[in-house]
């Protein structure tokens, strides 16, 4: 029998994989540190909602639409990797892909138990590091 986790946005088991592990203590951070509401968390993201040309998902896609924001400008975009499967470049790498489809106005990059936050600057052209995510707005 293979380990499974509850992933309670999703509302059904899954398998347990190095990388499930790192995404769903992620969202339980979210939840309980950052307190976002579990109705505008997306997991597994298909960007394709976006751009058709696309057959990428994102791991965990925050959506702004209190703030009237459209579907590619969400409040968060994380990405989550398992430890010793990537790299920090190869994360950037990935992310620069979601981020033609995307244009969050935080990022978090989760490898492993290390975890790295990104704020959109005020020209909305580049990101620059945080020490960590503001409390979701209510």
């Amino acid at each position: 029998m293979h380990q499974t986790l509850y992933d309670p946005i999703r509302k059904k088991d899954v398998p347990a994989t190095p990388e499930e592990h790192v995404r769903q203590a992620t969202i339980r951070f979210l939840l309980d540190v950052v307190k976002v509401p579990e109705h505008l968390m997306c997991i597994e993201f298909a960007l394709s909602t976006i751009d058709p040309n696309t057959d990428e998902r994102a791991d965990i896609v925050v959506h702004n639409f209190r703030e009237g924001a459209s579907i590619d400008k969400p409040w968060l975009l994380v990405e989550c990797k398992a430890p010793d499967e990537y790299t920090w470049e190869e994360l950037q790498v990935q992310l620069n892909r979601y981020l033609k489809i995307l244009t969050p106005k935080y990022i978090m990059l989760a490898l492993g138990d290390v975890t790295r936050y990104f704020v959109l600057d005020s020209n909305g052209r580049s990101f620059k590091k945080l020490d960590s995510l503001p409390e979701y707005a209510k």
